[in-house]
């Protein structure tokens, strides 16, 4: 053989060999396809491989403060990097470009939490581009330094969520209960005996008609800041000077919050939202990271060492670092140059994100060739997109264009990695309106939903795919999937929403199963409706217009008034027992139940023996649908669990109800189900939902039903 044709087979080997490699890399990689237009394909997501270069890192903030990441960081993500300049790394938030300072081994930034505990967390991206160097300043001493400055303690205990109460924050502290007095001990402050500030904020839960409703006296150390009174159930925020003196250079320093209870009123409820002191302290880098701000021209920083880095965080979109500072026996000082708010560290006392790879779109959900009838929504949960996949054919089988997009892929392409429900809902116009037309009809919601974002309460149901809390007019925030679908100014949904409400892929599985045997189903029990009562009479009312209806259109009913006798208890399980198509509830409710005798509730779905007899649940009841809280299932959920029996579905509220509103939606629901101008419950629910002159609480109402079980579930006759 010649030496051509050695080299010939040396390139082929050589090339072969690099195309396994590539190929064997590439079905590792983490990718999320969403284009299952026709034929089977399983949703794939799966984690990056060691090889694997991802063109993006999301870095998860927590706390506010410097934050650093290392070159080790990177590597680990195969970012081996000789050095870390603004030449080849960029940072950004949002799409917006964030500066940093680097020493070559690590970059060094000011990372901002989100300050509302009703978005999750914020997140920061890393990419491999060109980015923005943050601004560096001489800081030169001048003279010798002021040593002392203010610093910030700031005490906040999340513990009581209150979705009526107003403003950007729903979670509350301490709960006082007149008389009451609580003490706070303000750990990890070092004051010098200066003054300082103290803000604090409240949330008072009770009122009366005598005034005042609350009394509230403040002492720090002891002495006396504050007595003042106040009116309502309302957010009231004290701001205050303290006098110097009053904090302790040695011991403890105690906060202490009492309500005497010598007010008219019957009874008086207040939480403790947050405490924030500023104070006057002497600057010593043996403290951690910290912040403060001094007015003095030169600053003074004792017990520092030779590794100090001080920020000038005045402007907070522009930081500064400072260079120049001058440090001998232990002692830092800079020339602030105008600045007079500063973060000091050492790069050991750094904050450190949370760091992950984000997803390798394969496929763009901004492909405006795409089209979609039905869109399901699935999170990155094991084995949710292989439960949900029966359901997927199927669809496709009934003529709809499917397409199954990972939760993942809508943060990455639509949110900057920030898990926030805007970002579906951002991503869900642009597939109305950019997408092929016809625009999507369905959503479904592969997943349970928490309102506890942080999880403050460490309940067992988790947020796994988010919905959105709004603020309604009649019953504060609400968590409503129904706002998804709202796309334009007029309040009304376009698109049909509709969760499955799944913790686990065993859950998912059989909601899906149960969806299918439903529709592949025409039995004589789908004929038969089971109404049920409260004990007054509007609801009597209600009940029997909706059964005359129900017989109008041929089917039988079987109703059951409280009003007659509140023992029905086992007449509605063995009703759902035997078999009906339809249930609907009028009456006051919960969580977990109808009525105040509790006549049905949860836990009687073990009770249930109505095997692949699963009907359609209305329960326009305060609160059957709430899917939200992190520590108790609904009515519905529990329902929607059973294996084979319960529900198929239902429309239910995530709050309380007002009858005025909720009767008339229930019986444009069945009108539309009934007469043929709806095939399936989103359609049915979307038309309902349309009026020309609503009644009071319409766009609230619109707002709390929601459908926990297929939108596209097609009602049998």
């Amino acid at each position: 053989m010649n030496y051509a044709s050695q080299q010939h087979r040396f390139f082929l080997v050589t090339l072969a060999s690099m195309t396994l490699l590539f190929l064997g890399a590439a079905g590792y990689s983490f990718w999320a396809d969403t284009a299952v237009s026709s034929g089977v394909r399983a949703l794939k997501i799966r984690p990056s491989a060691i090889r694997e270069i991802p063109q993006t890192l999301n870095l998860t903030i927590t706390e506010t403060g410097i934050t650093a990441v290392t070159a080790a960081d990177l590597a680990v993500y195969n970012w081996n990097l000789q050095e870390l300049t603004a030449d080849n790394i960029r940072l950004t938030r949002n799409g917006r470009p964030i500066p940093f300072y680097s020493d070559g081994r690590a970059l060094y930034f000011l990372a901002e939490a989100a300050t509302s505990p009703l978005e999750p967390h914020a997140v920061y991206q890393l990419s491999l581009a060109p980015g923005i160097a943050m601004a560096e300043r001489d800081a030169s001493p001048t003279g010798p330094g002021d040593s002392s400055g203010m610093m910030r303690y700031r005490w906040e205990e999340d513990s009581a969520f209150l979705a009526d109460s107003e403003g950007d924050d729903l979670w509350y502290g301490r709960l006082l209960l007149a008389p009451r007095a609580w003490t706070l001990p303000l750990d990890d402050i070092q004051p010098n005996g200066g003054n300082g500030r103290l803000s604090v904020r409240l949330w008072s839960s009770t009122e009366y008609n005598s005034y005042p409703d609350h009394h509230m006296k403040l002492r720090l150390n002891g002495e006396e800041l504050l007595s003042w009174k106040w009116d309502g159930i309302r957010q009231e925020s004290i701001d205050l000077s303290v006098p110097q003196g009053i904090l302790q250079p040695q011991g403890t320093n105690e906060l202490t919050f009492e309500l005497p209870g010598d007010t008219n009123a019957a009874g008086e409820a207040v939480y403790i939202d947050r405490v924030e002191l500023l104070y006057e302290s002497d600057l010593s880098a043996r403290r951690g990271q910290f912040w403060f701000s001094s007015p003095a021209k030169n600053i003074r920083i004792d017990q520092a060492g030779p590794d100090l880095l001080v920020f000038d965080v005045s402007d907070k979109a522009n930081p500064v670092a400072l260079t120049g500072i001058e440090i001998t026996e232990a002692q830092a000082r800079f020339n602030s140059s105008g600045g007079d708010e500063f973060i000091a560290l050492t790069p050991e006392e750094a904050l450190r994100p949370s760091i992950a790879s984000a997803p390798a779109i394969k496929a763009s959900l901004k492909q405006k060739e795409r089209g979609a009838d039905y869109i399901a929504i699935i999170p990155y949960e094991p084995g949710f997109a292989e439960a949900l996949q029966p359901l997927l054919q199927h669809r496709r089988d009934q003529g709809y264009r499917v397409t199954a997009v990972s939760l993942p892929q809508i943060y990455a392409e639509f949110g900057y990695g920030h898990e926030s429900a805007q970002a579906i809902k951002d991503f869900l116009a642009y597939a109305a309106s950019e997408w092929a037309s016809p625009a999507p009809q369905f959503v479904l919601l592969a997943g349970d939903a928490s309102y506890d974002l942080r999880d403050h309460l460490n309940g067992p149901n988790e947020n796994i795919l988010p919905s959105n809390l709004i603020h309604s007019a009649q019953n504060g925030y609400v968590s409503s999937d129904a706002w998804y679908g709202i796309l334009d100014d007029s309040g009304v949904p376009q698109i049909a929403v509709g969760r499955f409400p799944a913790q686990t892929a065993g859950q998912l599985q059989n909601m899906v199963e149960k969806t299918i045997a439903y529709e592949t189903t025409s039995q004589p029990w789908q004929q038969h409706a089971l109404l049920v009562a409260d004990d007054e009479p509007v609801f009597d009312k209600i009940t029997e217009n909706l059964a005359a209806y129900f017989n109008e259109e041929g089917l039988h009913v079987d109703a059951l008034y409280m009003s007659q006798n509140d023992a029905i208890h086992y007449d509605i399980i063995s009703a759902l027992n035997k078999g009906v198509g339809l249930v609907n509830y009028a009456g006051h409710g919960g969580y977990n139940s109808w009525g105040d005798e509790h006549v049905f509730q949860g836990d009687d779905g073990a009770m249930l023996a109505n095997s692949g007899r699963m009907p359609i649940l209305t329960s326009l009841s305060c609160s059957n649908g709430s899917f939200d809280n992190p520590q108790q299932d609904s009515l519905a959920e529990e329902l929607l669990w059973v294996e084979n029996g319960g529900i198929v579905a239902a429309v239910a509220p995530t709050t309380s109800m007002k009858n005025m509103a909720a009767s008339p939606l229930a019986a444009r629901f069945y009108q539309n189900l009934l007469s043929g101008k709806a095939d399936t419950i989103g359609e049915a629910l979307l038309l309902a939902e349309t009026v020309e002159d609503p009644l009071p609480g319409w766009r609230d109402m619109i707002l709390s039903v929601q459908i926990l079980g297929d939108p596209a579930l097609r009602y049998q006759r």
